[in-house]
């Protein structure tokens, strides 16, 4: 019986486009991994970045400040470590608003500013 297409050359078309799909499927999930590294790098940057954004408005706002900070400064440095979303930092800010003296104040500063340098260039 004479068809069209023999057997062998259907079976030959079958095999070529499964392994087609295979090789799609391959290349379609290297590059779905390839996105997933990417959007966790964008993160990653968006993170420090929001980091290094609270630490100048801190050594702007309080570091370089004359005399005490305003409600309204601490209010926004409050937002600004919130927006880190790092627990690290956020940790050791509430640690330096909780200092009792002056000297607790300033060790925790020097611990709040080496969080900051090891979560942002330490990753």
């Amino acid at each position: 019986m004479h068809t069209l297409l023999s057997r062998k050359t259907l079976y030959i078309i079958i095999a070529i486009l499964l392994l087609g799909n295979i090789l799609w499927l391959f290349a379609f999930s290297s590059r779905g991994r390839e996105l997933g590294q990417a959007q966790n790098s964008l993160a990653q940057v968006q993170e420090n970045k929001n980091i290094l954004a609270f630490q100048k408005l801190f050594v702007d706002k309080v570091l370089k400040a004359d005399g005490v900070v305003d409600y309204d400064t601490r209010r926004l440095l409050d937002q600004s470590v919130g927006s880190t979303n790092n627990k690290a930092v956020i940790d050791a800010w509430n640690a330096f608003i909780a200092a009792k003296t002056e000297a607790d104040a300033q060790n925790k500063v020097k611990n709040l500013l080496s969080i900051i340098a090891d979560q942002t260039y330490g990753k």
